[in-house]
């Protein structure tokens, strides 16, 4: 059965008879069963993002904790400023060595030289 018969099936039944006291109290009739079939709006519980939140507020309180005991902020500022000292010195190796720049005929650019 395609649609155009489903169609000119549904045309040819007849309509149920309804007497007109029907039509005139069907409204409150479906305002009744609403009321009736009302139900109470209860918020889902949201027990995943309380745990959620819960873990995260521990993770930050014990990695404060870690940080704090094991004196992380510590031992990192330490190794940067070794590193700074370390770049400093080189840097001024480096100003105190070059004395000539030399011509790169295999690419553009010059080259830095060391005296020898």
């Amino acid at each position: 059965m395609n649609d155009a018969e489903l169609t000119c099936r549904l045309k040819a039944a007849p309509a149920p008879e309804r007497p007109g006291e029907y039509w005139d109290d069907f409204p409150s009739h479906i305002r009744v069963q609403l009321r009736r079939n009302r139900t109470e709006f209860a918020p889902k519980r949201a027990w995943r993002l309380r745990l959620a939140c819960a873990g995260g507020f521990a993770l930050g309180v014990v990695l404060t904790l870690a940080c704090v005991e094991f004196r992380v902020p510590q031992a990192v500022s330490q190794a940067i400023a070794k590193q700074q000292r370390n770049f400093d010195a080189r840097l001024a190796r480096l100003d105190t060595g070059l004395h000539k720049l030399v011509l790169n005929t295999d690419g553009m650019g010059y080259l830095l030289t060391e005296p020898n």
